[in-house]
């Protein structure tokens, strides 16, 4: 029964909402200060590192439980706007904040859907 509940797609989904969490920190500590002198906007790294990751389920390999502890979202410094300076964009920023609340939502719904297959075999298809 733990291993249903203790599956990878648990573990995958659960790291994503945590970078989804991550990342609305990050986007509102930008914000925040917008106007700082010298302050460097932070981001979350995440999608990147899961690159290997998504590689080895595409070869049929499962990664284990403990190795995705490695792929923890982390904050790190954005590399600039484009236009030569760091300044913080606030269109840019809720614009962001906007398709992260988006993910959010959509993880949200993945793993309440998968906590109701799990349901429904636990019951038999009965409600």
């Amino acid at each position: 029964m733990s291993a249903l509940i203790d599956s990878n797609t648990v573990a995958l989904l659960s790291l994503a909402l945590d970078a989804t969490s991550l990342r609305h920190q990050a986007i509102a500590h930008n914000i925040a200060n917008a106007n700082t002198p010298g302050y460097k906007p932070v981001g979350v790294s995440f999608e990147e590192r899961m690159t290997e990751v998504r590689s080895a389920l595409e070869q049929g390999k499962s990664p284990s439980l403990a190795s995705l502890g490695d792929y923890r979202p982390r904050l790190e410094f954005e590399s600039g706007n484009g236009f030569g300076d760091d300044k913080v964009a606030l269109d840019t920023e809720v614009a962001k904040l906007s398709e992260n609340t988006l993910h959010h939502q959509a993880l949200l719904k993945a793993l309440n859907r998968h906590f109701s297959i799990i349901s429904a075999a636990i019951n038999e298809g009965k409600r």
